[in-house]
């Protein structure tokens, strides 16, 4: 596709990094405006998705770095070329979290509360940033003989070598609708949440379940499988398991600060 936006001389913006900001800005953006709606000071949002977009930077990149680890072991500066793409979503997001969670401890924050308010604008900048990924093609499909699939045939792009010039599953775009149509959901639902962290939760258990079944028709390289599955795999279960249960302990929490009320 467009690996490369815009060049001026020896100045290059990348495809990939142009949609990954915008969608950062449109998500931080969009939590800034929920948190006006609770009350809540939005510099606080602006200050704590500074944390996250670095800490899930450095996390996503870690987590690419590491299941490519042959190649970076011979190439180790390339470690640090992150406007080129090679993120994993995941590690970016277990980055975020953990660190998001030492801020608003520090803060003295509720963490549930400010939680909803990033989970729809994170959907809201991952259905932005994966069209980078297409672009880019990182993330590519496995090829297939549907109307929609798509080929890549610019050598420059991330598409391994093999795979350029076949019809393949636009999986980036797939996940790039979900995670829109997740944010319209979410947005729709949250002013029917009936405690704080059901709309994070929520939104996890549904993305993990999307994340693993779509897996299996992702054409690059997922990295050395665990128990017979994909690290993105193992992971879905993971913290589909880990949400569920979280989700169980507010409900009943709920309904015991109900009773205790009534």
């Amino acid at each position: 596709m467009f690996p490369e936006l815009l060049k001026i001389g020896p100045l290059s913006i990348k495809t990939y990094g142009f949609f990954v900001a915008v969608g950062f800005l449109a998500g931080m953006n969009y939590a800034r405006i929920l948190a006006r709606r609770q009350s809540i000071n939005p510099e606080i949002v602006l200050d704590l998705s500074l944390y996250i977009i670095v800490s899930g930077l450095i996390g996503a990149r870690i987590f690419y770095v590491l299941l490519n680890w042959d190649f970076y072991k011979k190439n180790l500066l390339e470690i640090f070329f992150i406007w080129s793409g090679g993120l994993v979503l995941y590690g970016g997001v277990i980055f975020a979290f953990m660190t998001s969670a030492l801020y608003v401890y520090f803060k003295k924050l509720n963490f549930f509360v400010l939680s909803d308010i990033f989970a729809p604008a994170f959907f809201l900048g991952l259905a932005i940033g994966r069209i980078g990924c297409f672009s880019a093609g990182c993330c590519y499909g496995k090829p297939t003989s549907l109307p929609w699939g798509v080929v890549f045939t610019n050598p420059d792009s991330l598409v391994a070598p093999s795979a350029l010039g076949l019809k393949l599953h636009p999986t980036q775009l797939y996940e790039s609708l979900f995670s829109f149509l997740l944010f319209l959901g979410l947005n729709f639902y949250y002013k029917y949440k009936k405690f704080s962290g059901e709309i994070f939760f929520s939104s996890l258990i549904f993305y993990s379940i999307w994340r693993f079944f779509i897996e299996f028709i992702r054409w690059d390289d997922r990295g050395q499988k665990i128990l017979g599955l994909f690290p993105s795999q193992f992971i879905s279960i993971l913290m589909c398991i880990f949400s569920i249960s979280a989700l169980v302990y507010l409900i009943r929490r709920n309904i015991n600060e109900k009773r205790n009320s009534s």
